[in-house]
């Protein structure tokens, strides 16, 4: 059965649903998204909604002219249905005429997210050892917005 995906701001009503997300696709708390929730932003969290429930979300920030991806999660039995594309999307409009360009960091042997990013028009431009509390590596990715030209 098929159910049309809503994309809407982040209400703190969602706090639960997107908690249980981040655990059972990472495996582990997040400090981040605990102090995300409680400081409520204003804009950059949004969250996908299938039927009333939420299947993905995306939390950003906007300083300076550089956006932000800092995490972004689609439930497991919704991937490859669109939702992550459409959830980077919508916060690629939401940024649009204030930022230059777009930042991420994505774990170096998550190929997958790699390859969904690379799709997106993000490109690699660095790594950070040790990025993840695991010491696991990060590729940094950046996709340019209009009128701006990324030369590597």
């Amino acid at each position: 059965m098929y159910f049309l995906i809503t994309i809407r701001p982040f209400e703190f009503d969602d706090s639960r649903a997107v908690l249980d997300m981040e655990e059972a696709i990472f495996n582990e708390p997040n400090p981040l998204l605990y102090a995300m929730i409680e400081s409520r932003p204003a804009e950059g969290f949004i969250v996908a909604e299938e039927d009333g429930e939420v299947c993905g979300y995306l939390l950003g920030t906007l300083l300076m002219d550089e956006a932000r991806i800092l995490l972004i999660a689609v439930k497991d039995s919704r991937r490859r249905m669109g939702i992550g594309s459409r959830l980077v999307n919508e916060y690629i409009e939401s940024v649009k005429g204030r930022a230059s360009m777009i930042r991420l960091e994505v774990r170096s042997s998550n190929l997958a997210a790699q390859t969904f990013y690379f799709k997106l028009g993000f490109r690699f431009i660095g790594m950070v050892s040790n990025y993840y509390r695991n010491g696991d590596n990060a590729y940094i990715m950046v996709r340019p917005m209009e009128n701006f030209t990324l030369f590597l």
